[in-house]
């Protein structure tokens, strides 16, 4: 038992059991030996690693920047107690602010302590391009639906560097692609291998190609409303605002549709009939105040100055967290083409 390999975790509040967004600001708590997903990990390195701790906090805890110093120094002194062989955090699959936390922690505990790290998480979550440089960020699924599938190439990573093995391609051993090239050796030239992909795409088989390239979509900015004082102005928002009950079931992460809701004959959005079914942040201040997220109440009183001409009588609702890029861009067009088609010359999107 006391030569096996030492692996120290990271986890946020809810994997921790502690709660959910209410307990997004709690701070940093310790736990000896395995929780949340690195239970499952630890099974699958059998004699060779164990989990000797597990950090938690809050997510917003650990994504403020006056509160991660406390963070880091209770990472620090982890380190310093257990002489980890590597640092663990998540899987954070698509989960916004956790992401940014996992690979934060993981940066930091390599970059800044020295210990070999590796985190977790879906290709498109907004961490990845904030630290997937530097980083052993695996692959996993959209959604926690898919942590059996998650953990194994994380665990398979994690030993490999608390061993110090060679660590192989992004492909070979699924960690997002770092940009970082390497000469190996190969077999075949270069000229038959890109012959054989130029065949094999011909005849319609599958291919890797060696050198990926990331395409993103570039939208152009619409042009200036110069006269907004006779345009009629849409409010829209990612914050998941929806009449009380939700009578539509819209979903609270992953959306995939939208909400259209009336808002003929109101001035501003009525505290207690309106809630925000988001589940991504705390929306009690939301839910005291639905204009907080919607502001209603103060475009009303740019059309009673003139400043606009008019407000539209619906209001378009979703909510951001977990929504692939697919899914948004599909959003986005219908309510693009629903606002048009109502004679909306611009709109106010509001987020969490």
């Amino acid at each position: 038992m006391a030569d096996k390999l030492r692996a120290l975790c990271y986890i946020n509040q809810f994997y921790a059991g502690i709660g959910g967004e209410d307990k997004a600001d709690i701070g940093v708590s310790v736990f000896e030996g395995a929780k949340g997903p690195s239970m499952g990990m630890q099974g699958m390195w059998h004699h060779d690693m164990e989990v000797v701790a597990t950090i938690a906090c809050g997510d917003n805890f650990a994504n403020t920047e006056s509160t991660f110093p406390e963070l880091a120094a209770a990472l620090a002194e982890a380190v310093d107690k257990f002489k980890p062989h590597v640092f663990i955090s998540g899987p954070a699959f698509n989960a916004g602010r956790y992401g940014v936390a996992c690979a934060r922690t993981a940066d930091y505990v390599h970059s800044e302590l020295g210990v070999p790290s590796v985190t977790g998480m879906y290709p498109e979550n907004p961490a990845v391009p904030m630290f997937v440089r530097h980083n052993y960020i695996v692959a996993t699924p959209e959604t926690a639906a898919g942590m059996a599938k998650a953990l194994p190439p994380l665990a398979s990573l994690a030993l490999k560097l608390a061993k110090g093995e060679p660590i192989g391609t992004a492909l070979e051993e699924g960690y997002i692609p770092t940009g970082h090239r390497r000469n190996e050796l190969h077999r075949l030239t270069a000229a038959t291998r890109v012959v054989d992909m130029l065949m094999a795409r011909l005849n319609n088989k599958p291919f890797v190609t060696e050198i990926p390239i990331r395409v993103f979509e570039t939208t152009p900015a619409a042009p200036r409303v110069t006269d907004i004082a006779d345009s009629v102005i849409a409010l829209i928002t990612t914050g998941g605002l929806v009449p009380q009950g939700n009578p539509d079931g819209l979903r609270q992460a992953f959306s995939t549709t939208y909400g259209s809701y009336s808002l003929a004959h109101l001035s501003s959005m009525p505290a207690g009939d309106y809630e925000s079914i988001h589940g991504g942040y705390d929306t009690t201040m939301v839910n005291a105040d639905p204009n907080r997220l919607v502001p209603l109440d103060a475009l009303r009183q740019l059309e009673a100055e003139s400043s606009v001409g008019g407000v539209w009588d619906v209001f378009l609702t979703t909510c951001g967290i977990g929504t692939n890029v697919s899914s948004s861009v599909s959003i986005g067009r219908r309510m693009a083409a629903q606002i048009k088609q109502a004679g909306v010359r611009a709109a106010i999107l509001t987020s969490t």
